[in-house]
């Protein structure tokens, strides 16, 4: 339950950071591939993919269409069925704060509906549960 916390904070911290700027800046960025690829977004996915290499957690970000896609893979095997609902409560409880950076996407991204895609995978490849907050009430996908 830890770690999952922990993953919460990086997420957190990692689009905040990322999704700042200033008012005179009027949409820097023409998609949300721009702004994936930018050098904030790549810091900030490093750096927190570093802080928690040694939990066996590795961050990815990628954009797929107008989406901000998160991948958490852990390195070892975990059960699945009891992680996901623990990962359901935080993804409730941090929801509000995912649609605040989901509204700043807007205004520095040249989309319409953007969204954050939280996707988390197990050692094997499986998905362990994945859900997509869309700046106003988040769904699981």
């Amino acid at each position: 339950m830890k770690r999952i916390l922990g993953i919460f904070l990086a997420a957190c911290v990692a689009l905040g950071c990322a999704a700042c700027g200033t008012e005179a800046e009027k949409k820097p960025y023409a998609s949300v591939e721009e702004f994936v690829g930018s050098e904030s977004v790549q810091q900030q996915v490093q750096k927190a993919s570093e802080q928690y290499q040694a939990d066996g957690l590795t961050i990815t970000a990628e954009a797929q269409g107008d989406k901000l896609v998160f991948t958490y893979a852990v390195s070892t095997q975990v059960d699945a069925a009891t992680t996901i609902p623990a990962l359901e409560m935080e993804f409730d409880a941090q929801a509000s704060s995912f649609n605040t950076v989901i509204q700043q996407m807007r205004e520095q991204i040249d989309v319409e509906n953007p969204s954050i895609v939280l996707r988390y995978v197990n050692a094997d490849g499986s998905e362990i549960l994945s859900r997509e907050f869309t700046g106003s009430a988040a769904s699981e996908e």
